[in-house]
């Protein structure tokens, strides 16, 4: 049977009651618009109320306002004073990459498809803006980077925090970082540098426009290295490390001008160990740490938008700091080593990284990028069982975009990294070769919205 629905409502520009129809058969609308605004009259007789100033309530509330305070893309939230956006991004990313003595079992080649969303709540309060932020990627992977697959589909949470009168709680990223590989692409490749998102609760302080102090207490569960039996041929190559019972303890001081930005940031990091004869209740634990300065220049006589960021770190007991890239993984040092006699080792290293983006025009740029780190065993014993004295690694990078409209992008981005052992020596537990190197190319396109 055929149906029709018709519907009344307020001109705002001329404040007269107009009808529309929708027909979905032989049956015409005026009828049943005739019955609604007879209803509608009858309701006018109310002595509280008119049709007219109903309707115009409910017209009113339909819609969304542009909330201009926040910045484009927010919105009021209907009802309420919380403003809201709505953002997100999709990537498509192909891979080719190869190191020294490449494993047969490894995918040379693979392919990831990531769809990143964003919502952003703020409101203004009497204490500065309260603001909610969550930020997910759905991705599937036809196989790991530098591995074999699985092919399939990952959840990766990015950002979930709240912020409020200078405290930010929940998983955001580490208050240490500065860089953090800003000009690098896609989901796998890095620079030497920590870049690193964990759970946190952290309070920041300005002082002035500008210059601003955080200190933060972060989760120390992906800050782990490891802690390995400086004699592993009397014990095991089993990671020794303890259950941690205190947080990293992060701090930085920060300035942002119109010339460019800088960062100083320390980090104390908890190195606990459990003994090599008793692993149930018996332990052996001290504080490493981390320190870096950053730097980014903004170069508006380069280029629009253009930037150089300078960086390096110090760190002891604290290796994930170091953000070392290796993708053998034959050269990852642990935070330290554990002997009978002298406890713990701590590993110490320090790393350099720069970058600088350039914007040739509206819709092409480059970007140059690179890392060296060196660290060192610190352990005589640990030296003679693993072959080495410590290790370098860097790695130097960079691409070229094109941006034929806004908000999308394709890139083709190159990066190559080194690894070695610092006094190589062949033994039972050192990697198979001195030195290894690795290569990755990267097509990369993406759109913004």
């Amino acid at each position: 049977m055929a149906r029709s629905t018709a519907f009344a409502r307020l001109n705002p520009k001329t404040g007269n009651l107009e009808t529309g129809n929708h027909e979905t058969g032989s049956v015409r609308a005026p009828l049943a618009a005739a019955a609604l605004l007879g209803l509608a009259s009858v309701v006018g007789t109310a002595p509280d109320a008119r049709a007219a100033d109903l309707l115009t309530v409910k017209a009113k509330d339909a819609y969304m306002r542009a909330c201009t305070a926040q910045g484009v893309g927010f919105y009021y939230i209907p009802g309420t004073d919380t403003c809201i956006r709505v953002g997100g991004y999709a990537w498509a990313e192909g891979y080719y990459n190869t190191y020294t003595q490449y494993p047969a079992e490894n995918d040379k080649s693979y392919s990831v498809a990531t769809f990143g969303l964003i919502l952003d709540a703020r409101t203004e309060t009497d204490y500065g803006t309260l603001r909610s932020y969550f930020e997910t990627r759905f991705r599937w992977r036809s196989s790991d980077p530098w591995s074999e697959g699985p092919n399939g589909a990952e959840l990766e949470v990015w950002n979930i925090y709240v912020q409020f009168a200078g405290f930010t709680f929940g998983h955001a990223q580490s208050f240490f970082d500065f860089y953090a590989n800003a000009n690098v692409l896609g989901t796998d490749p890095a620079t030497i540098g920590d870049d690193t998102r964990n759970n946190l609760i952290a309070y920041t302080y300005e002082f002035t426009k500008g210059l601003s102090a955080t200190v933060s207490f972060e989760d120390a569960a992906g800050r782990q290295s490891g802690t390995f039996a400086a004699d592993p041929a009397s014990f095991s190559t089993d990671d020794y490390l303890a259950g941690q019972t205190a947080p990293d303890v992060v701090a930085n001081l920060k300035y942002e001008g119109e010339w460019g930005s800088a960062q100083l940031s320390g980090a104390l990091h908890q190195v606990r160990a459990v003994s090599l004869l008793n692993t149930i209740s018996s332990t052996d634990s001290n504080w490493g740490y981390a320190l870096q300065a950053g730097i980014m220049f903004k170069l508006p006589a380069l280029g629009d938008e253009d930037t150089l960021y300078l960086q390096s770190a110090y760190t002891d007991g604290a290796t994930a700091y170091l953000g070392l890239q290796d993708p053998s993984g034959s050269y990852s040092p642990p935070d330290a080593f554990l002997s009978l006699t002298g406890g713990l080792t701590r590993v110490s290293g320090w790393n350099f990284t720069a970058s600088l983006l350039h914007n040739w025009n509206e819709k092409w740029s480059s970007a140059l990028f690179g890392g060296y780190a060196s660290y060192d065993f610190n352990d005589a014993e640990a030296q003679s069982f693993y072959g080495a004295s410590g290790g370098k690694n860097y790695n130097v990078g960079g691409y070229l975009a094109f941006a034929p409209v806004k908000h999308f992008t394709i890139a083709l981005q190159y990066d190559y990294t080194y690894n070695s052992a610092s006094n190589y020596l062949l033994t039972d537990y050192s990697p198979a070769l001195s030195s290894v190197s690795a290569n990755r190319v990267l097509l990369f396109v993406s759109r913004d919205f």
